[in-house]
């Protein structure tokens, strides 16, 4: 076949693809586009099928093809990449993003600056969060206005972030000095002013590991304990410091508590008494000196028993036997031995650690004078040394 009947059969072609165009018939006409080696109508056409398609796959799927098909250099293919770059960046309008969705729509913003799309570039490179794209884009496109709230906006939104480190920073440095207390109350203002989903949980932590007196577990030099703070012991269905859930009990029913040089038990006018050796107690009785101390009965139904002893830190206390509990009681400061510390509770229950003239360390970390204290934590006098105090969860 000579040029001539080439170029001949090529023009009966196009005819036939623009005549099956008219009639609607796409499909065939994107197929006599190609058979006339005519790819840019083709590619047109199928920007024309992508146009009227209601389905975005559908839609996005014509636009793709036209991309691969259309000339290197030609106005459809540009068109096609713009067409199909939006189509993108419509679909993720308002979602939530992961990083492939953010990497896809930079990309998108990249293909609409190359096609000379400035304008939806630059939404382009906002819905995947890069500032600097879109601030390129806006350069790009002329949008003065825009470009100078962007940036008004990126230097607030610097500044808090600065600021936010910065906060975060002083809540740990406050918490992993002891001063717990202080870090919480710093967290809490912040959040009075900001919503902060990290530093939420970071508040919530500090809260839940809170060491609340007056009972608390705790270990010293690898002994376990339950040790009761505070000058005296009351014993109690549902009120004072260590309860029974008897109703023979009453709800104050016996007190533990110095007086003078001794040790001594009250019943606290209770309808059912407590009784040593079947006798109701009357007044004050003293604690022996003992190891064995005294075994008393609260309503003639739940034991106790009440015993001297060294105590926290050689300091002279008590030791209370109740429901299968061991508690230990100073009655009074309590004490670390071998070290000048002391264990007191705050106004707010929340057990403090006042360390005196011997240092104390929390891992590498130099424990405040006075530290408020969290499940877990574990105290040595020395840095990198053995262990003096534990704190275990009540």
């Amino acid at each position: 076949m000579g040029v001539f009947d080439r170029f001949l059969g090529r023009g009966r072609e196009v005819r036939a693809a623009r005549r099956a165009e008219l009639r609607g018939e796409l499909d065939k006409a994107v197929e006599l586009y190609g058979l006339a080696s005519a790819p840019e109508e083709a590619a047109r056409v199928m920007l024309l099928r992508g146009d009227a398609e209601t389905d975005i796959r559908i839609r996005m799927r014509h636009y793709t093809q036209a991309v691969a098909t259309a000339p290197e250099a030609h106005p459809v293919r540009a068109d096609a990449r713009r067409k199909r770059a939006a189509l993108l960046v419509a679909q993720f309008g308002g979602a939530a993003l992961s990083e492939g969705g953010r990497r896809e729509l930079r990309a998108a913003g990249e293909e609409l600056l190359d096609v000379g799309d400035a304008t939806h570039a630059a939404e382009a490179f906002r819905l995947a969060g890069d500032t600097d794209g879109e601030a390129k884009a806006l350069t790009q496109a002329g949008d003065v206005e825009s470009l100078e709230i962007l940036l008004t906006e990126q230097q607030r939104k610097e500044r808090a972030e600065r600021q936010r480190t910065e906060m975060y920073g002083q809540v740990e440095v406050l918490a992993s000095s002891g001063r717990r207390r202080e870090a919480l109350a710093f967290a809490e203002k912040w959040l009075s002013s900001h919503d902060d989903a990290s530093l939420r949980d970071r508040a919530a932590t500090l809260k839940a590991r809170r060491v609340l007196g007056p009972i608390t577990r705790m270990s010293i030099r690898g002994k376990a304990m339950r040790v009761v703070l505070g000058d005296e012991i009351v014993i109690g269905r549902t009120e004072g410091t260590l309860h029974v859930a008897s109703h023979a009990v009453s709800r104050q029913h016996l007190r533990i508590a110095r007086e003078g040089d001794a040790v001594v038990v009250r019943d606290l006018g209770t309808r059912n008494g407590t009784q040593l050796r079947g006798m109701n107690l009357v007044g004050a009785i003293p604690i022996p000196r003992s190891r064995e101390g005294i075994e008393l009965t609260l309503g003639k139904e739940v034991r106790v028993r009440v015993a001297q002893s060294a105590g926290v830190g050689g300091v002279a206390g008590v030791t209370v036997e109740l429901a299968g509990e061991t508690y230990i009681a100073p009655l009074g400061g309590a004490f670390i031995p071998d070290v000048t510390w002391g264990l007191a509770i705050g106004a707010d229950d929340w057990l403090e650690l006042v360390s005196g003239s011997t240092p104390a360390y929390l891992g590498d970390v130099s424990l405040a004078e006075r530290s408020t204290l969290l499940v877990g934590d574990v105290i040595t006098s020395e840095r990198g040394g053995t262990e003096v105090l534990r704190f275990a969860p009540e």
